[in-house]
């Protein structure tokens, strides 16, 4: 089974590319040939075709197995690369994504899909409408270092999680964590000009460790279950074209590696004795 392989076809292909993060991060030739060929490409291969991301993905499906369901929320969503698969595997999923044009993109392909347990919503997680105890699993990936506000949040994810609910982040990692003041690391469009994708496209810390991890997640109620560093080789770190072989090379290599790419954490939500 390919993972997200569902996703191969033009339409959705022609989605993807058209969002303004694509546009800015890969080539004109490149976007050309992804308009072509890329719904075969994502049939054979699957989506994303990155191998820091399918390696986190393999991970995140090791801990949402098919004996728990329930709903899920997404925070940072994007247009749903983890959403979708996971809603094929039974979860009734929700997407909130600061981004208005990600969330558009992920509710094209979601109606071309057809996925009924599948909803999407553009709004900043710290003004959400959701009601307390709603999800049973929350999760985010590379987002808490968008946010300003980040131990806020995990006490918002606190508030809506369900008792004993879980929480899985990822993060990039950094030995030394840096705070900046201003957000710094927009994306450098093609004209040389610089793009914040949405508000919060850029960095208000470099990354996490497990330390400063750990004290987010107690001091907001939350005790880690499991942890582990993503490690990447430097020569197998992310190619489109070279995916089919570098992410095959990955799975060989990467319990080898010591170039810490991300911190992955399960957490769940301490319920108070009573």
């Amino acid at each position: 089974m390919v993972y997200n392989g569902m996703l191969g076809s033009r339409e959705i292909c022609e989605a993807i590319l058209g969002h303004t993060a694509a546009q800015v991060g890969i080539s004109k030739w490149l976007g050309d040939i992804g308009k072509r060929f890329g719904s075969v490409y994502i049939k054979l291969f699957g989506y994303p075709p990155t191998t820091a991301s399918r390696l986190l993905a393999r991970k995140v499906l090791r801990v949402l197995t098919k004996d728990r369901k329930g709903v899920l929320l997404d925070v940072g969503c994007s247009h749903g690369a983890f959403i979708f698969e996971l809603a094929k595997r039974g979860y009734s999923v929700v997407g909130v994504d600061i981004n208005r044009e990600s969330v558009e993109v992920g509710q094209k392909i979601q109606r071309h899909l057809g996925l009924k347990n599948v909803f999407f919503h553009h709004m900043d997680i710290l003004s959400n409408h959701f009601p307390e105890k709603e999800f049973d699993v929350i999760m985010t990936f590379e987002t808490l270092e968008h946010i300003k506000e980040d131990s806020k949040v995990i006490s918002e994810f606190n508030r809506l999680l369900k008792d004993e609910g879980i929480i899985i982040i990822s993060v990039p990692y950094a030995e030394n964590v840096k705070e900046y003041l201003e957000p710094v690391g927009a994306c450098r469009a093609k004209n040389g000009t610089y793009v914040c994708i949405g508000e919060g496209g850029s960095h208000y810390r470099n990354g996490y460790n497990l330390k400063k991890m750990k004290s987010i997640l107690e001091s907001n109620g939350f005790v880690i279950t499991d942890w582990e560093y993503l490690c990447l080789p430097r020569f197998l770190e992310p190619s489109i074209l070279s995916f089919r072989v570098k992410y095959p090379l990955s799975l060989l290599f990467a319990n080898a590696s010591r170039n810490r790419v991300k911190l992955k954490v399960t957490a769940q939500k301490a319920v108070r004795q009573s």
